[in-house]
């Protein structure tokens, strides 16, 4: 795994599916379903979990609750979030 390699599009639609399939409450580095989705794009269980922290962050179910995500969602987070909602 290359510390800080860019995630792709591909890597960041794959952690978005993820983040819709669990609870908020569940985002974390130990959660079985973000170690085997780390493993599957060569990422860490951490950098997984806060990618989809970073979706949070966006997510108005989630901000309109007073809860937040994570605040470095990046360009591509928000341009990957955008499409799925344009679905």
């Amino acid at each position: 795994m290359a510390a800080g390699r860019r995630w792709t599009e591909d890597e960041t639609k794959s952690a978005l599916d993820l983040y819709f399939r669990i609870p908020f409450g569940r985002i974390h580095s130990k959660n079985p379903e973000i170690i085997a989705l780390a493993k599957a794009i060569n990422r860490t269980p951490s950098s997984a979990a806060m990618k989809l922290a970073n979706f949070a962050s966006l997510d108005p179910k989630i901000t309109r609750t007073g809860r937040k995500g994570l605040s470095e969602a990046t360009a591509l987070d928000r341009k990957v979030w955008a499409e799925f909602h344009a679905d």
